[in-house]
């Protein structure tokens, strides 16, 4: 019903992934995608810019309704209207949850791997992070250790900055792991800030959970979403928060005033696309995420008997690529995607926070795939073909 096969030509518009190479570099470092928003999208937009006028606007029952509507669709979830903060995005919303929780010299948690901004958002005024590293299982694979983590609950940490679903690994948490945090966290009096903005693109066989909807952790839980990466429009900058305490609701809309963001009044265009997505994006969204599967198979069926490890993600569009066998450092895996012609995202992003300057060992890079297959599929060969030459 859908088109995720014509491939767009992003170059010349400013997509950050598409700066600075050449013509023939697939690019599969920056997590977004390279579909088109779903129509009904496009359309609303469209016919709002006709409307002419674009005075100052807030958000009105009807937006707020299909957030709800959409979550209750997608997860199973009744979110009551109070709990809802509508926020400029994820990234922004995580940093003033963590500023209205803590104080300078404050300790804030992380695991790793993780997301590159939120490494560094636990350290960043004066915050001093503690790292979790996680734990590989028995199938190689990546858990919690919680072991480690109560170690730093005990040291004083009061926050935990968390992923669900997981990047860059793509894994869903499941129920029982969720429910190892939610005891420590209790038991600590820690209050958890999730990340969920990959959450709508859970595979099939991995449904998502809210660590806020597990018994005792909704007044200590402050969950931030999108439909940035749902419905590809990263532009946009929008997000919403689910926020039941209301005494740190009400200090989070603060926080995020003191920011320049007054919660409720998004960018007029922002909210237009965010609200038809949730109303009218259902079918899309189904079609995706068999494309993203399909995509995912190919991935790893391109590497297969090769020297790396790769697990199958459980949601999104990210690959996490175990390459340590093939012991490469930065410049050494910067040659073999160049020679691949696609660009990935070194692991030591990931494990430090940093993006230039590391040279030493690279164990994992990170791939995004979500993008037409006559654009994956030559790629993946490539880099096939590369990794056999090396091994």
């Amino acid at each position: 019903m859908y088109d995720f096969d014509t491939v767009l030509n992003r170059r010349g518009r400013g997509a950050c992934k598409f700066l600075g190479i050449a013509d023939d570099v697939v690019p599969m470092s920056i997590a977004d995608m390279d579909f088109a928003s779903p129509p009904e999208v496009q359309e609303a937009l469209r016919q709002r810019a006709d409307f002419g006028n674009y005075g100052y606007t807030v958000m009105v029952d009807e937006d707020y309704q299909a957030i709800i509507d959409f979550v209750k669709w997608r997860h199973g979830v009744d979110i009551p209207r109070e709990h809802l903060l509508a926020t400029p995005g994820v990234l922004y919303t995580m940093r003033c949850a963590m500023y209205m929780l803590t104080q300078p010299g404050d300790k804030v948690v992380v695991s790793l791997p993780l997301h590159t901004p939120s490494i560094r958002t636990a350290g960043m005024q004066g915050r001093i992070p503690l790292h979790n590293w996680m734990k590989r299982r028995a199938d190689g694979n990546y858990t919690f250790d919680l072991e480690d983590l109560e170690r730093h609950f005990q040291a004083g940490a009061k926050v935990l900055l968390m992923c669900s679903p997981h990047n860059p690994t793509g894994r869903v948490w499941t129920r029982e792991e969720l429910e190892g945090i939610a005891q420590l966290a209790q038991a600590y009096d820690v209050t958890v800030v999730v990340d969920e903005v990959h959450r709508d693109l859970a595979y099939s066989g991995h449904p998502h959970l809210s660590i806020g909807e597990l018994p005792g952790m909704a007044e200590r839980t402050i969950t931030v979403f999108s439909a940035s990466k749902t419905f590809n429009f990263g532009g946009f900058h929008i997000g919403t928060a689910v926020v039941p305490c209301e005494d740190y609701k009400q200090r989070l809309r603060a926080k995020l005033y003191e920011i320049g963001h007054d919660c409720g009044r998004p960018p007029l265009f922002s909210m237009v696309a965010q609200t038809t997505a949730y109303q009218k994006g259902h079918a899309w969204l189904k079609e995706l995420i068999a494309v993203l599967e399909r995509n995912a198979d190919l991935c790893i069926h391109s590497l297969e008997g090769l020297p790396v490890k790769v697990f199958r993600p459980e949601a999104s569009f990210i690959l996490w690529v175990d390459c340590s066998e093939l012991k490469l450092d930065t410049a050494a895996l910067n040659a073999l995607m160049q020679e691949a012609r696609l660009t990935a995202d070194p692991g030591h992003y990931y494990d430090m926070g940093e993006i230039g300057g590391y040279t030493g060992p690279q164990h994992h890079f990170r791939l995004t795939f979500g993008m037409p297959q006559s654009v994956l599929e030559p790629a993946m060969e490539r880099l096939r073909k590369c990794i056999e030459r090396r091994a």
